[in-house]
């Protein structure tokens, strides 16, 4: 009789690299087509990158293994599967959450089902992955910016704590030696502000990194002046006149 535990490996094995060829060929068959098979694409992406597929393939990640055998750009491998896997994490089905379309999810998933809201009126914490879920239900009839003005509100980014885009203008020379190795040499000294949904560490913003470089400046006493004292100078008064009817200024006793 053959002895069950010594064959459940490789029944197991098999398994496994079945699902991953299978899965593997219907990314490639559904990327010929994106924008009509997206959400099903990324419900495989997520798939791929929770087993660690892309790696079995020969990739070091699931974004080279979409630039470099389907074409399609890390960012947006990488984005369809952190939908499919906040979605998830909230419990909501992708009958669900598909027609509030790809652009009101990114915004929607930006927020950590993990985490949790302060509601400043009632001065409770609440759960974040029921703000997501009742989101995605209205996101059909919102247009994008009110998608996205409650998510900033979610995270606490709107009122004085609302982002900013500034724009500003630097020549080529002062951008590589100055601009960018401050900006660089300030993202070390930050280090990681965290991981996302895939693990992969987290680095400050290039905005984050500006604020922190102007906040030491300022916090430096000797970027500073001093005023100069000026009281031991003498100011000269000049002595009064008045005026006659004939417009002859005559000094004033």
């Amino acid at each position: 009789m053959l002895d069950e535990r010594t064959h459940t490996p490789a029944i197991i094995g098999e398994a496994v690299a079945g699902r991953t060829a299978t899965v593997r060929e219907r990314i490639k068959t559904l990327s010929a087509a994106v924008e009509a098979n997206t959400f099903e694409l990324g419900e495989l992406f997520y798939e791929a990158q929770e087993n660690g597929y892309p790696q079995k393939w020969g990739y070091q990640s699931l974004g080279e293994y979409a630039v470099v055998e389907l074409g399609i750009k890390h960012r947006k491998a990488q984005y369809l599967s952190h939908i499919v896997r906040v979605t998830k994490a909230c419990g909501i089905q992708r009958r669900d959450y598909q027609p509030a379309g790809v652009t009101k999810l990114r915004a929607i998933c930006s927020l950590d089902p993990d985490s949790s809201y302060f509601n400043t009126e009632t001065k409770q914490h609440e759960d974040m992955a029921e703000h997501i879920t009742a989101l995605v239900a209205v996101a059909p009839e919102l247009d994008t910016k009110e998608v996205e003005e409650r998510v900033a509100h979610l995270k606490g980014l709107d009122g004085d704590n609302a982002m900013l885009t500034k724009s500003y203008s630097v020549t080529k020379s002062a951008y590589e030696n100055t601009v960018k190795p401050a900006l660089e040499a300030m993202r070390k000294i930050l280090g990681s502000k965290g991981r996302d949904g895939t693990g992969a560490a987290m680095e400050y913003s290039d905005g984050a990194c500006l604020e922190f470089i102007c906040r030491d400046w300022l916090n430096d006493p000797s970027n500073y002046m001093e005023e100069a004292d000026e009281s031991h100078v003498q100011i000269e008064v000049e002595n009064e006149v008045d005026k006659t009817d004939t417009g002859i200024q005559v000094p004033s006793e």
